[in-house]
């Protein structure tokens, strides 16, 4: 007790280098300091906290969650998630084709063309499009001409991809008249020079859309007349089944229903007594290509006709395959939370979880917008995604929103580009308030924001004069019965 007494007189004796109030500030400020970092919440826990009473009365706010149980996950990735969900779950019945169709005539590999951009690299436009890295390092083995690593601005790759996400042929333009061309052999690639028009004939084919030119308007040559065949049936029970009943191929129903698929909901507008009808340019043979198809629905008449380039477009000269896309789901630009990446690694388990889509961190309610024309094929709950939609666009096109506090659109229901879908919220396994956003093409998801989005190009006068023709000749075959 002696000593402690003398420590105390010996400090009441000390000069500091410093005036005692000076000191004694310093002193005061560092505990201050001490007990801010250590009581007060980190910002980031501040900003990740869910927004209680968004879904109040709802099971969503009760769930527990991995980001919940893992602290670790919220701190490294605020705004996300690390949801594991089938195809099958998230899509349903879209996942196929069409109800009745033959699984290996709803399962055809499906060309998918990408333009080079000025930041592309290899690495990048694999995973863009979803194709593992494995891939491309047996691409490179066998590159004949290096075409892969002398790739230009602009550049045209065209990819034919089978419904298990396995690349099955790359073709690579290396001059104005070939292409190498890379085919898979069993687990590997051959490669081989080509002519483009080959690799362009080989992708309209796949869409049956491929119609060889005709010079009509030459001297010596004379545009030949095609006898035409014209398949009238009626809806009874599903449309697969009616259609074969009236006598079309597997091929050609899957042709019509990717055809009509943004603006029909197969499963639920068509009637029973409803009717179709399918023109074609030869009477029966199993190679005739359809010229124009037309449904009538509840009274309302929906067409749709070949154009002289093969594709298909309504009266008023819109693509039925393809459409004008909005790049982000929202009005406004928000920071993104997690990019699109096919080999994401959760940084907890330690487990590569591919994220197939792009988050936005939005604050909860902000409107989310479809963002292009099509038809909604899911507006449900799902434990994981939480509130989420799907929307089906023309062709091959469809895209998912996911985590929303509340949806305005239901199943079946027809929605336009730029059209509030739902509000977004922090619903499912998520990390904070955001949207997540994919855009799929033949059900795949793809890296929305670097994938080349279809255009809508408008035809000139003289091609929409040429097919107003058409328009009007295939009309009067279509009404004969």
């Amino acid at each position: 007790m002696k000593q402690v007494f003398e420590s105390i007189k010996r400090i009441n004796t000390w000069t500091p280098p410093i005036p005692r109030q000076h000191l004694y500030a310093v002193l005061l400020l560092s505990a201050f300091s001490i007990a801010s970092i250590t009581l007060i919440p980190h910002s980031d826990d501040l900003l990740n906290t869910k927004t209680s009473g968004s879904l109040s009365g709802s099971s969503l706010d009760n769930q527990t969650d991995d980001a919940d149980a893992n602290p670790a996950i919220k701190e490294s990735h605020p705004g996300t998630e690390f949801v594991s969900i089938s195809d099958q779950e998230l899509l349903g019945n879209d996942k196929q084709a069409a109800d009745g169709l033959d699984s290996d005539d709803s399962a055809q590999p499906q060309w998918v063309n990408y333009q080079v951009k000025s930041d592309d690299n290899l690495s990048v436009i694999f995973d863009t499009l979803n194709l593992p890295a494995s891939t491309l390092q047996k691409l490179l083995a066998v590159d004949i001409q290096n075409s892969l690593v002398r790739l230009r601005i602009d550049q045209k790759l065209s990819f034919l991809i089978d419904e298990n996400n396995v690349l099955q042929q790359l073709s690579i333009p290396v001059n104005g008249t070939q292409s190498v061309l890379f085919q898979r052999s069993g687990d590997s690639f051959t490669s081989a020079l080509t002519s483009i028009q080959q690799i362009a004939t080989a992708e309209a084919d796949a869409d049956d859309t491929y119609e060889p030119t005709v010079a009509a308007d030459s001297d010596n040559v004379k545009a030949a007349q095609p006898v035409s065949r014209l398949i009238h049936g009626k809806i009874s029970g599903a449309f697969v089944t009616s259609a074969k009943n009236a006598g079309l191929s597997s091929k050609h129903i899957l042709r019509v229903v990717n055809m009509f698929r943004g603006r029909i909901d197969f499963r639920r507008d068509l009637r029973n007594g409803d009717q179709f009808k399918v023109l074609f340019d030869q009477p029966y043979r199993t190679d005739a290509k359809i010229l124009a198809v037309s449904f009538t629905i509840k009274g309302n008449e929906y067409r749709a006709f070949r154009s002289d380039d093969g594709h298909f477009y309504d009266e008023s000269a819109s693509s039925m395959t393809s459409g004008t896309f909005l790049r982000y789901p929202t009005n406004a630009k928000f920071r993104l939370s997690s990019q699109f990446s096919p080999s994401r690694r959760n940084p907890v388990t330690g487990r590569v979880q591919p994220h197939n889509g792009t988050d936005f961190a939005v604050p909860v309610g902000t409107p989310v917008l479809a963002t292009g024309d099509g038809v909604v094929v899911k507006a449900t709950t799902n434990a994981a995604t939480g509130r989420y939609v799907v929307i089906r666009h023309n062709g091959k096109y469809s895209t998912v929103y996911m985590h929303m506090s509340k949806l305005l659109v239901k199943a079946g229901q027809k929605v336009s580009q730029g059209q509030k879908i739902g509000l977004s919220g922090n619903t499912g396994r998520s990390t904070g308030p955001h949207i997540h956003y994919e855009f799929r093409i033949n059900n795949r998801p793809v890296n929305a924001m670097r994938v080349d989005l279809p255009v809508n190009d408008s035809m000139g006068k003289d091609k929409k004069r040429k097919f107003l023709a058409k328009v009007n000749e295939y009309s009067k075959l279509l009404n004969q019965s």
